[in-house]
């Protein structure tokens, strides 16, 4: 079963009054309606739970439907409110729309028959406005929390918003100091910033592309970029919305990477210099380097290499030239 569908209905005329509540119940049988026709009953009930809608008449006893319009959105903004009468003028309804009516209707028999579809439309726009405001709250919960950088800036690089995230990646104290430089300014390189221009103006989509951001205090950010362009009021102003992520970690590790890949080169360079032909004295046994010296083999093997010599004799050596050396260390088994 359907919850009631409240209305407050506000009219002086007891006739008038049944006929919109007649052609309301064809639409809307459900429809639980209370009737205010002086300024207590009006207070009243405005005091007690919120109504799904209200109309009224413009011209009251006790006052106007511009009061009670101001009254009712005072209270409870999202509800929608008709006015439905016979009196008032072109400017009496424009400042009522102004002050947030949701639609007006001349009171004459012909018209009555469009109070619920014209209901139903108050209805279906405030449901749509709840819907709109849940969402934008739910943004803006997003926007403030998430852990990335958020930005939204106009074609030629002007920051409209910025979230704290991107704030905090930049190092700047505040929104303001932000929103004070373009999206040209924060680029190392100008030129990365006229490649990222020429992609959106080009296909309105830039995913993951790399730059170098400078931070408030002028240090260098490595960061990951990621926008789109959208179209905003009715398609008459175009917007970029982008997303940063900081790849300084990531940056310093292909660096770190880099720079033991080339130290490891360096080494197997070295190790290839004494992999190679090796030009040796056949008498002396001394190596000829790159520049044409003749060194010491011992000498040439610790320039070229981690390695380092220790000298002893080799038991042929030690027979020819220490023989009673070598004699007594057979003696003596060793």
């Amino acid at each position: 079963m359907k919850e009631p569908l409240r209305t407050l209905l506000i009219d002086d005329n007891p006739d008038d009054r049944a006929l919109v509540i007649r052609e309301l119940r064809r639409a809307f049988p459900n429809l639980q309606a209370e009737e205010a026709t002086d300024q207590k009953t009006f207070c009243q009930l405005v005091e007690s739970v919120p109504f799904d809608f209200v109309i009224t008449d413009f011209q009251l006893r006790w006052t106007d439907g511009l009061a009670v319009l101001r009254d009712i959105k005072g209270r409870w903004p999202e509800c929608p409110v008709i006015m439905f009468t016979g009196t008032g003028s072109e400017e009496i309804a424009v400042e009522a729309m102004k002050a947030g009516l949701d639609d007006y209707v001349l009171k004459s028999p012909a018209q009555y028959a469009r109070l619920p579809s014209v209901t139903k439309s108050a209805l279906k726009l405030a449901v749509q406005r709840q819907q709109l405001k849940q969402a934008e709250a739910r943004y803006s919960v997003l926007f403030a929390t998430v852990p990335v950088g958020l930005y939204r800036a106009t074609p030629q690089g002007k920051i409209l918003d910025a979230n704290p995230a991107l704030l905090e990646m930049l190092c700047y104290p505040d929104k303001a100091s932000l929103l004070a430089v373009s999206m040209a300014d924060l680029y190392v390189d100008p030129a990365e910033f006229q490649l990222w221009r020429q992609g959106m103006e080009k296909t309105g989509v830039v995913h993951k592309s790399e730059a170098r951001l400078r931070t408030y205090d002028g240090e260098e950010c490595w960061v990951e970029m990621s926008a789109r362009a959208i179209r905003e009021n009715r398609g008459k102003g175009l917007v970029y919305e982008g997303s940063l992520e900081t790849t300084n970690e990531r940056k310093r590790a292909e660096n770190e990477r880099e720079r033991l890949i080339l130290e490891l080169q360096e080494a197997l360079a070295k190790v290839k210099t004494l992999s190679g032909l090796l030009p040796i004295c056949a008498s002396c046994k001394k190596i000829r380097d790159d520049n044409g010296y003749w060194n010491q083999i011992e000498e040439f093997i610790q320039t070229h290499s981690d390695a380092e010599f220790t000298h002893s004799f080799c038991p042929d050596c030690m027979q020819k030239l220490y023989p009673e050396v070598f004699h007594e260390s057979v003696k003596l088994g060793q």
